[in-house]
């Protein structure tokens, strides 16, 4: 005999049957639904107010095309606040990789984010500037709460890739750059290979490889290695936080790439060196100048003729050692060295004015054999010895384009008076006839006598 249901069991089947019914549904509905949205202007607009939460500006996103999992907008652009450490920021040509297993967790989560172009500005400094962060998404308007409670609450980052990023602060620039950037914490790490830097301290550098964390308002730069000419490295750190400083060293670097008009001509060389920088305008440090050449400076030429000693023409110096300090544009150099082995050696100090004025107070020192050609020098000019030199004063005035200096009217005045007080001993002794001629020629040297 047949069993009869039981008369509980039918509605249990029938609620089974219609659970898996609406999850079949569900199953079908909410990814159409979930495709449908992100596809849609509130979705973009979501997008946009979080990303703009996130760097502290207003943000704004071109039409997003979606293929699968990967999606591509033309341009985004960011407008930072006031209190944003961000002035502005402008992408091109975006793609994004986006992890949809990551929303079972509560979040979007885009894997690999790449950027053909990025061009962007920070501020020096903002008004009560905080770090970027990413609060808890909100329901987007129009959106059911039932469906809405299936939508991640937050956003992720992987990395972001950019091609060519154009970024400007406090002044100094970077661009034609790769970046790859991160998040770090409350902040970014930036990392970037290639182009150049610009900075209103230094020449145009060509960029090895950087790292960059940024934080609020403040920037971390724990490497920074870069190209000056064909041979000069660069290397750089330090941070932009108050009080924070920048190091730096430099090797291999010719003058030529660091000196201007008619100085390339005057000198030449190979720099090294390290300096601090404390502030925007305010650096000191100590430079090197090994196996250079001193050529086409006027005192020079004087020295080389009166000797007859053509080397002063194109002095090899073995190494030029100074101190320095750059403030506000103004250069001061200190316990400045430098050699010329066997014929001279200067010591002192100088200061450089932003106008290009020049005051400088030296020691020159040469040797006896080079005063033997230049009468009355070591009687009246290089009166002092030591380290196997004779020594003089020499005082440097003029603009650092035109300089000018006191040593060669006092040469050329020492040089008369010997002259004079010589040729007067022979006109005592010489013949009447002689005496007329030597007189010219002691009239031809009186106004080098002051």
């Amino acid at each position: 005999m047949r069993k009869r249901p039981s008369p509980y069991r039918t509605p249990a089947i029938i609620l089974s049957v219609l659970a898996a019914v609406f999850l079949l549904s569900a199953l079908v509905a909410i990814p159409a639904w979930f495709g449908s949205y992100i596809r849609s202007e509130e979705f973009r607009g979501m997008l946009a107010d979080k990303t703009g939460g996130a760097f502290g500006s207003k943000a704004g996103f071109s039409p997003i095309r979606w293929e699968g999992s990967s999606a591509y907008s033309e341009s985004a652009t960011l407008e930072g606040l006031p209190t944003s450490p961000l002035k502005s920021l402008a992408a091109r040509e975006i793609r994004a990789e986006v992890n949809w297993r990551a929303a079972f967790s509560g979040a979007w989560r885009v894997e690999d984010l790449t950027i053909a172009r990025l061009d962007g500005e920070w501020r020096k400094s903002a008004t009560d500037a905080t770090s970027p962060t990413v609060g808890p998404v909100s329901s987007p308007p129009g959106i059911p709460p039932v469906l809405a409670g299936f939508l991640p609450s937050r956003f992720e980052l992987g990395s972001l890739t950019v091609a060519s990023a154009g970024l400007r602060f406090a002044g100094a620039a970077i661009a034609g750059t790769t970046l790859t950037i991160k998040p770090d914490g409350r902040g970014w790490m930036f990392d970037g290979k290639g182009g150049r830097f610009t900075s209103p301290w230094t020449p145009d550098l060509a960029i090895t490889d950087f790292r960059l964390r940024e934080q609020g308002s403040d920037f971390f730069l724990t490497q920074g290695n870069l190209r000056l000419g064909t041979s000069g490295k660069i290397a750089v750190s330090g941070e932009s936080a108050a009080g924070g400083r920048l190091l730096l060293s430099w090797d291999g670097v010719a003058t030529s790439d660091v000196l201007k008009s008619e100085w390339t001509r005057r000198v030449q060389g190979i720099l090294s060196g390290n300096a601090t920088l404390s502030a925007p305008d305010v650096c000191r440090g100590v430079a090197v100048l090994r196996d250079a050449r001193l050529e086409n400076i006027p005192l020079l030429a004087t020295v080389a003729d009166f000797t007859k000693n053509p080397s002063f023409r194109r002095m090899p110096l073995q190494e030029v050692r100074g101190e320095f300090a750059w403030e506000n544009g103004n250069w001061r150099v200190e316990k400045f060295s430098a050699e010329s082995k066997g014929l001279l050696k200067v010591e002192g100090s100088a200061v450089i004015a932003k106008e290009g004025d020049l005051v400088g107070t030296f020691q020159i020192g040469v040797t006896a054999q080079t005063l033997q050609w230049l009468p009355g020098s070591r009687e009246r000019v290089f009166t002092a010895a030591r380290d196997g030199y004779l020594w003089t004063d020499l005082k440097l005035g003029g603009t650092i384009e035109k300089p000018t200096e006191n040593l060669s009217e006092r040469l050329m005045a020492a040089m008369g008076e010997q002259i004079i007080e010589t040729g007067g001993e022979i006109i005592k002794n010489a013949p009447a006839s002689a005496v007329d001629g030597v007189r010219g020629v002691l009239d031809m040297l009186r106004p080098l006598v002051p």
